[in-house]
């Protein structure tokens, strides 16, 4: 890369991008498999086999942790992209236990935090607050699958057991209001393996629970459509996911007030 900043200091990242492309095909390549067929040689093999090619070529790489990282790919095995492709490996953008409407907007998120700045960060983040308030709960509800709803039922008038998994607690409050409202003909009980969702509760609330599970409807019966905390669920669906990525690079999620802002302010 040194090559073409000396020969062109304003050289632009597609440029750059095309010239890594050029000596990965032109110089490594060629260097890599002349080793290879030697090694073969060396060891006297019937065939030469070993085989490496390029992969990606980035201008930005943001990495978490091992295996978590974000790239900005403008080049892919020698395809050149007319603009940037996201790729994302172990993040909770790509889990499916985190919301629908959270994965593509982190998917948003992730484009700004690669190729804008970080106000425009914190605006996005403001602006996305106000329209999660206003989703239904099927789409901001944290999906699961249900296991050990046996293992961790409560004994006597208790619904669950100690240590019991935030998801299949939630099921186990479902299932046991369902039989006190005697809904269980309108809303089947939830089941071992069945796939859920689950959400965070104000307190206090009439199911005195900070987590209600349900499979496909949230039970009228239950009235608890006013207690559904909407910040806790923004905060871990969205924010907290996209927090991780932001401390490795060292942006907030909110605007910070410094004293010179405070100062600015007061002298007018």
């Amino acid at each position: 890369m040194q090559g073409i900043l000396k020969d062109n200091p304003q050289a632009t990242t597609e440029e750059i991008i095309k010239y890594m492309d050029k000596i990965s095909v032109e110089e490594l390549r060629p260097e890599i498999d002349r080793i290879f067929q030697e090694l073969a040689d060396y060891t006297n093999a019937y065939e030469q086999q070993m085989i490496m090619k390029r992969e990606l070529l980035c201008d930005i790489g943001i990495w978490t942790a091992k295996k978590r990282y974000i790239l900005n790919v403008w080049n892919k095995e020698g395809v050149a992209y007319a603009k940037p492709k996201v790729k994302i490996s172990g993040l909770e953008a790509i889990k499916s236990s985190t919301p629908a409407a959270c994965r593509a907007k982190i998917k948003e998120g992730l484009n700004i935090i690669l190729n804008k700045t970080e106000d425009e960060m914190i605006a996005f983040i403001k602006d996305f607050r106000e329209e999660f308030k206003k989703l239904p709960v099927n789409e901001i509800a944290f999906p699961r699958g249900v296991n050990g709803l046996e293992k961790y039922a409560g004994e006597g008038d208790a619904i669950f057991g100690k240590k019991t998994p935030i998801h299949v607690r939630g099921s186990l409050v479902h299932n046991y209001f369902l039989k006190q409202f005697g809904a269980e003909k309108d809303y089947p009980p939830i089941k071992e393996g069945e796939k859920v969702k689950y959400l965070y509760l104000k307190e206090p609330n009439p199911l005195s629970s900070n987590i209600i599970a349900f499979s496909e409807i949230l039970p009228a019966e239950f009235e608890v459509d006013d207690y559904i905390d909407y910040e806790v669920q923004y905060e871990k669906a969205f924010v907290v996911p996209l927090k991780i990525i932001l401390d490795a690079i060292g942006w907030s999620t909110h605007k910070i007030v410094t004293f010179e802002d405070i100062m600015r302010v007061k002298n007018g």
